[in-house]
């Protein structure tokens, strides 16, 4: 997908990436490419590096995270007054 968007990546971005693939879904992990691409270009770096990888990482919860989130949370929700 790097190669798809020309996107350049250190090896540890490639190894932090791929651990996020194997937890989440590679689906999620492939997003995160272009997601930390522009992180990348925004501090101006050749190549995405772990710190991009971990600052979207926190910016956009995977299916698992976000479902944790909204159970935390959904006293505070609409809808949970409709109830």
């Amino acid at each position: 997908r790097c190669e798809e968007e020309d996107v350049e990546m250190t090896e540890d971005a490639y190894a932090v990436l791929t651990r996020i693939g194997l937890e989440t879904s590679l689906r999620y992990a492939m997003q995160l490419i272009t997601a930390a691409s522009l992180v990348a270009r925004k501090r101006k770096g050749a190549e995405v590096g772990v710190e991009d990888i971990k600052r979207v990482y926190s910016l956009f919860l995977d299916e698992s995270r976000s479902t944790q989130y909204m159970r935390e949370y959904q006293e505070a929700f609409l809808f949970n007054e409709l109830r």
